[in-house]
């Protein structure tokens, strides 16, 4: 028998149904669609999905992705620097190695979802198929697209710390107003990366990723990173022996590799297309963190079992209060801000 639904395959929901009704049962055209909703649930779950994916949510590129195994709250530390080794030589004794303490936030995962019901009336006059074809794909990406805004809000937000103060500020050293350019990244890259913990021990925070969220931010952004040359080298008075700070053509690019070369996100769920983000490896600085029930990333999807029955025709396979097939869509998730120094934004005037 044909399988529908595979990963990388179109859903045609009812063209598939029709192929497998002729397959496995002898109906007459009098019970066309009448036993719909029983082969719609596999498919519809695999539309959702594709639906889901179609979105290509970004921040698994720039938050954390945690395992939450219940709905109580995780405490979440950021990074904190080691205190060094200390003389030893032959009689002495090994100073003990530790770690400062910083304050933890809390990452909890709760539900949301939503329901969908097609009515038999709308399931009979979808001579096109249109409606069974693409509103399953529609709840997926509603779906996603509601976990995404989600995060970009938290962090468009910028919401209080741990310490009390807000994510990003000029005081912390994460956040500036410069647009995006050679000069403005080189500082930006400068900052993020010569942090220090709450006992001034050095910590490295090395940036993982460049998010915009304007495709032609973007190309800037891969231009100012991957070009070998910069633009033509500007005629400028300057005192013998002193150096220009001028990124121009001619020269070659000293950006060239400053973070890495796949650095660049593009997020069109961020709402300001001038201001940019830097994020370090999520997985050893997380600034944000996103949580899901067991791992479960894509939302799950439930269809409403009818409860009516006729006296000569048997099951009816419609609800019974309103002759609907009806669909739950539900997400377990939760998002939290973590550590700071993971991050770093310019809010452009």
């Amino acid at each position: 028998m044909k399988q529908y639904g595979d990963y990388g395959k179109p859903v045609l929901l009812f063209e598939a149904y029709q192929n497998w009704r002729e397959e496995r049962l002898e109906l007459d055209e009098a019970d066309t669609r009448a036993d719909f909703p029983s082969f719609l649930f596999g498919p519809v779950r695999q539309a959702i999905w594709h639906g889901y994916e179609r979105v290509q949510p970004q921040y698994r590129r720039y938050a954390r992705i945690e395992n939450m195994p219940d709905f109580r709250e995780r405490r979440l530390r950021g990074l904190t620097g080691m205190s060094k080794p200390g003389y030893v030589g032959e009689h002495g004794e090994y100073p003990q190695l530790v770690r400062g303490e910083r304050p933890s936030v809390s990452l909890v995962v709760d539900t949301y979802g939503g329901l969908y019901g097609i009515t038999r009336h709308a399931i009979i006059n979808d001579e096109t198929n249109e409606l069974l074809n693409s509103a399953p794909a529609e709840m997926g990406d509603a779906a996603a697209e509601f976990i995404v805004e989600t995060v970009i809000a938290l962090i468009e937000s910028n919401p209080t710390a741990a310490d009390g103060q807000p994510f990003f500020s000029g005081a912390r050293g994460n956040q500036g107003t410069a647009a995006l350019s050679e000069d403005a990244l080189a500082d930006a890259v400068s900052q993020m990366t010569k942090q220090v913990d709450d006992s001034g021990r050095r910590i490295r925070v090395n940036v993982a990723s460049l998010v915009v969220g304007d495709p032609r931010l973007q190309l800037i952004a891969n231009r100012i990173i991957n070009s070998q040359l910069t633009g033509a080298q500007a005629q400028i008075a300057m005192a013998a022996g002193a150096g220009s700070n001028v990124f121009d053509k001619g020269t070659l690019n000293p950006l060239n590799g400053i973070i890495p070369n796949d650095a660049v996100v593009y997020d069109p769920y961020l709402s300001d297309a001038n201001d940019w983000y830097m994020f370090a490896d999520p997985s050893r600085v997380p600034a944000f963190a996103v949580g899901f029930l067991n791992g479960q990333e894509s939302p799950k999807v439930f269809r409403k079992t009818p409860d009516a029955s006729g006296m000569l025709d048997g099951p009816d396979p419609y609800s019974w209060d309103i002759d609907s097939i009806d669909f739950k869509v539900r997400l377990d998730f939760g998002c939290a801000a973590v550590d700071p120094r993971g991050a770093r934004r310019n809010v452009v005037a």
